[in-house]
C-alpha cells in the first residue's frame, strides 16, 4: 500500500487516509519516545533490545520499501580475519531500536566461515558504539567504546574463549583506560606492544589539562566565542580550540593478561594547532600507520596553523622513529604543494611506504595516485599512466602486492596489482559490480580477502573472496528484513551523448509496478559535484523508496562527475552551471525519448548540495524548469558569491569557478550564480536546510525561500534547527521523506 500517493477512487481514498493515520500514529508514538527516553547510555535491558531478523521474521504481510525499512537494516563494517588461521571473523554490527528508533548500538560480531555460526560478542546496549577494533592475538580483542562509566570513549579489552562457537553469554569486555576525554581513533601495532589513540587536546595542554580547561570553560556564564584565523567551523561544529593530536604508548600484559601502559603516552604534535587524523567528513582512520616491527610511525596533518588552511589541500605525511630516545616528526612529502595522505607501510620492510598523492595544490578534485618511498631511494609513482582516482590501498601480506578500491564507471570495484615495482606488470581486475571497500587479506593467502559489498538494490553485506568465480556473503542478518519488502528489481544503466559530443551514464530505476501504466519521474541530481551516484545503497535519498512509492528514478553522472577518468571530473571547473546543466537537459530528453512509459508531464527535480545548487539554477531558466511540475531543493546554493566567504572550505568554492577567489575575479562567481536569474523563477519549489549546515549555510536555503515568497511562487520550506548538511536525526529522516511525498504528490496529482 502506497501511503503517499492517492487516486480518485473511492476505495483508494479510504485505503489512502487510513495509511496515512497509521502512518502519523506511528510518527506519534516515535515522537513521544523521542521525549520519554534519555540520551545517556542506558542500562543493558534484554526485553527491549530486538534485532531486526526477529522483528521482520514474525511479520506475514510484504509491504513496499520505505524509509523505516531503511533506517532498520543492520549497518556492517569493518571485516577482519583471525590473525592465525583466517577460519574466523570478526566485524561491526550497527542497529537501531526496532520499536522507537531514537537508540542505537554498534557491537562486535564473530563468524566462522565453515559453519556460518554467529556470535554477537558483545552486549548490545541502546546508545553504546564499539570501534575500531584489532586482533592483538588470537584470543584478544583491543577496542574502543563508550562502555564506561563515564559515557566517554575509552579503550577496552575482548578476551575470547578457546570456543567461541559454544558461547552463550555475552563478553565482558576489560576496561583499560579512563581519561577525562573521549579517545577518537586507535591504531595497534601487529606485535601488540604499542598502540596510538587520538584525544582533542588544546595544542599545549596535556589530556588532562585540557579536561580542566573545558570543565571551567563549561563553568563559565559567558556564550562568546573568539577566534583570530580560519577554520571557525566545520560542517555541523564550531573549531573551538580542541585538536585531534595522536599520542604513542608503549602497552604490556599484566599477570592477568590485561594490557596496561607502561609508558606516559606521548602526544606527538604537542605545541602544533593541527588535526591528525585529519577533520575530514567520513572515514578518517587510514591517516595512520605503524611499520612492520611497530617501531615506526607515520601520520597525516594539515598546516593548520593559518587560516590558509582553509582554502589549502596540502596535506602532508610525517614519520616517526619511536625507538628514539626524543619522538621527532620528519616530513617525509614537503616538496609536493599538494596534498599527501593514506600512508601505509609495507608488512614486511619499515624503510618502504606507500601513499596517496594529488599533484595540483588546492584542488581536492584532483587524481589520487599511489607513491611508493623506499628510504634513500627517489619517491616512485605507480601506475602514472592510469586515468582512474585511487581511493585506498591494502598491502598483501607479502609485501609483494596491492589490493586497490577505486571508483570506475559508477561502481567501487577491487583491483589486485601484483609485483607492484615491475614495469610490465599489469593490475587486474577482481570485482567488477556494486561497490566494494574494506578490504582484509587472508593471514595464510594472498588471494584470499573478505569486504564489504553493496549496490543500488542490495544493502551492505560483508563478502569472501577466494577467486574470480567464487566470492559469497558470509553475513545475513537483513535477509529477514528483505524478504518482507517488494522493491525495484530493474536497474540499468543508461548513456547518451551529452555536452561536448562525449558519453554520458546515468542510472533508471523501474518503479515497483512495473512499467504497464504510466509514472511520475523523480529526476535525482547529486551533490559535491565530483562525486558519482555509485552502484551502492544509499541511506540518504535511496533510490528504492521512491520506487516503492510509484516513482521511476533517473539519475544522471553529469561532467564532473567521478569514475568516468579525470577529464571528464576536471572538465566542470569554471563550467558548473554550463557542462552539467546540458547533460541534465540532454538527458531528460533521451529518457522521455527511451522510456515511453515515464510521464513527462508529471516530472520533479531533486537535488541535494551541489545538487540543490543545480535545481536552484534550473529555477531561473525557464527552457528546463518548466519541464518540471516542482523542484525541491535540498542544502542548495543560492549566492555563489557570498558562499565564497562563508562556507567552512571556501576552497572548494574557488575551486569550482576556476580557482579565484571571489575577489580576483568577481565576475567568475557571478556567471554561473543562481541569484542573479530569480526574476525567471517559476514553478512551485520545497526548500530543505539545516539550521547547523556550516557546509552550506543555512541563509542559503532561507534566501532561496525568500526570493520565492516575494515573487509569490507556491513554495514551502523545511527547516531543521538541529541538523547539519545532511539529516543525521532518524525521526528527522522520517519527517523528511513524508514531507518530500506530501510536496511531489501535491504537483503531480
Amino acid at each position: 500500500m502506497n501511503l503517499f500517493s492517492c487516486d480518485s477512487s473511492m476505495k483508494s481514498k479510504r485505503i489512502c487516509v487510513v495509511g496515512t493515520i497509521l502512518f502519523i500514529a506511528l510518527l506519534t508514538l516515535i515522537a513521544f519516545a523521542y521525549t520519554h527516553f534519555e540520551d545517556n547510555p542506558s542500562a543493558w535491558n534484554a526485553s527491549d533490545y530486538q534485532s531486526n531478523s526477529e522483528y521482520y521474521k514474525q511479520l506475514t504481510d510484504i509491504h513496499e520499501f520505505s524509509q523505516l525499512d531503511n533506517l532498520r537494516l543492520d549497518r556492517l563494517s569493518s571485516p577482519r580475519f583471525h590473525p592465525s588461521n583466517g577460519k574466523t571473523i570478526i566485524y561491526l554490527r550497527g542497529q537501531y531500536c526496532m520499536h522507537d528508533l531514537k537508540r542505537y548500538t554498534r557491537t562486535l560480531h564473530w563468524v566462522d566461515l565453515e559453519t556460518n555460526k554467529t556470535v554477537q560478542l558483545t552486549r548490545p546496549i541502546w546508545n553504546i558504539y564499539d570501534s575500531s577494533f584489532y586482533w592483538v592475538d588470537d584470543k584478544t580483542i583491543i577496542f574502543l567504546s563508550n562502555r564506561a562509566s563515564s559515557g566517554l570513549n575509552q579503550i577496552f579489552q575482548l578476551n575470547l574463549p578457546d570456543d567461541l562457537s559454544i558461547t552463550s553469554n555475552y563478553l565482558d569486555p576489560i576496561q583499560i583506560t579512563d581519561y577525562p576525554l573521549g579517545i577518537d581513533h586507535l591504531l595497534v601495532n601487529r606485535q601488540g606492544t604499542r598502540l596510538a589513540f587520538s584525544c582533542q587536546v588544546y595544542a599545549n595542554l596535556s589530556i588532562q589539562q585540557t579536561a580542566d580547561r573545558r570543565t571551567i570553560e563549561r563553568a563559565s556564564s559567558s556564550f562568546m566565542y573568539k577566534f583570530d584565523k580560519l577554520l571557525i567551523r566545520f560542517w555541523g561544529e564550531y573549531i573551538l580550540g580542541p585538536r585531534h593530536h595522536p599520542f604513542i604508548v608503549s602497552i604490556k600484559r599484566n599477570t592477568n593478561g590485561t594490557f596496561y601502559f607502561t609508558s606516559t603516552p606521548i602526544d606527538i604534535l604537542f605545541g602544533m594547532d593541527a588535526d591528525s587524523p585529519l577533520r575530514l567528513v567520513g572515514d578518517s582512520t587510514s591517516d595512520w600507520s605503524f611499520s612492520a616491527s611497530g617501531n615506526k610511525f607515520a601520520y597525516t596533518r594539515q598546516y593548520d596553523e593559518t587560516s590558509a588552511a582553509v582554502w589549502s589541500t596540502n596535506f602532508d605525511i610525517y614519520t616517526v622513529d619511536l625507538t628514539a630516545s626524543n619522538l621527532t616528526s620528519v616530513c617525509m612529502t614537503c616538496e609536493n604543494l599538494a596534498a599527501d595522505a593514506n600512508p601505509r607501510y609495507s608488512p614486511i620492510d619499515d624503510q618502504v611506504l606507500i601513499y596517496l598523492a594529488q599533484s595540483i595544490p588546492n584542488y581536492g578534485g584532483d587524481q589520487w595516485k599511489i607513491k611508493v618511498y623506499n628510504g634513500s631511494h627517489p619517491k616512485r609513482t605507480l601506475l602514472d599512466n592510469w586515468d582512474r582516482s585511487i581511493s585506498s590501498v591494502t598491502w598483501s601480506l607479502d609485501g609483494q602486492s596491492l589490493f586497490i578500491e577505486l571508483g570506475e564507471e559508477a561502481s567501487h570495484v577491487i583491483y589486485k596489482f601484483s609485483n607492484i615495482l615491475s614495469p610490465s606488470s599489469t593490475p587486474i581486475r577482481l570485482i567488477s559490480n556494486g561497490s566494494s571497500h574494506d578490504v582484509n587479506i587472508h593471514p595464510a593467502n594472498n588471494e584470499i580477502f573478505i569486504f564489504t559489498h553493496k549496490s543500488i538494490t542490495q544493502p551492505t553485506n560483508i563478502y569472501l573472496y577466494t577467486s574470480q568465480t567464487s566470492m559469497r556473503p558470509i553475513t545475513s542478518h537483513n535477509n529477514n528484513l528483505l524478504d518482507k519488502v517488494r522493491m525495484s528489481t530493474v536497474v540499468e544503466k543508461f548513456h547518451f551523448i551529452g555536452a561536448q559530443r562525449e558519453t554520458v551514464w546515468g542510472w533508471h530505476v523501474q518503479p515497483i509496478n512495473g512499467t504497464a501504466e504510466k509514472a511520475p519521474l523523480v529526476f535525482l541530481i547529486h551533490g559535491g559535484p565530483q562525486v558519482c551516484y555509485y552502484d551502492e545503497w544509499r541511506h540518504s535519498l535511496n533510490f528504492q523508496i521512491f520506487a516503492s512509492k510509484g516513482y521511476a528514478v533517473i539519475a544522471i553522472n553529469f561532467h564532473g562527475s567521478t569514475s568516468y577518468g579525470q577529464n571528464f571530473t576536471d572538465s566542470i571547473i569554471g563550467q558548473c552551471g554550463a557542462l552539467p546543466y546540458e547533460d541534465l537537459q540532454i538527458g531528460l530528453t533521451e529518457v522521455l525519448r527511451n522510456y515511453n512509459y515515464i510521464d513527462g508531464n508529471r516530472a520533479i527535480a531533486l537535488g541535494a548540495s551541489y545538487g540543490g545548487y543545480m535545481v536552484n539554477w534550473i529555477a531561473g531558466h525557464p527552457e528546463m524548469s518548466g519541464r518540471f511540475k516542482t523542484l525541491i531543493s535540498y542544502a542548495g546554493i543560492f549566492d555563489l558569491r557570498q558562499m565564497a566567504y562563508s562556507m567552512d572550505n571556501v576552497g572548494a568554492m574557488d575551486e569550482v569557478v576556476g580557482g579565484f577567489a571571489p575577489y580576483e575575479n568577481p565576475d567568475a562567481f557571478e556567471k554561473f550564480n543562481p541569484i542573479n536569474h530569480v526574476a525567471n523563477w517559476t514553478q512551485p519549489m520545497l526548500i530543505i536546510h539545516g539550521a547547523h549546515d556550516y557546509r552550506v549555510p543555512d541563509t542559503q536555503g532561507i534566501s532561496a525561500f525568500t526570493a520565492l515568497q516575494r515573487r509569490g511562487i507556491p513554495s514551502r520550506m523545511l527547516y531543521f534547527p538541529t541538523e547539519s548538511h545532511g539529516i543525521s536525526n532518524p525521526f528527522n529522516s522520517l519527517i523528511l521523506y513524508q514531507e518530500i511525498f506530501d510536496w511531489m504528490n501535491k504537483w503531480i496529482s
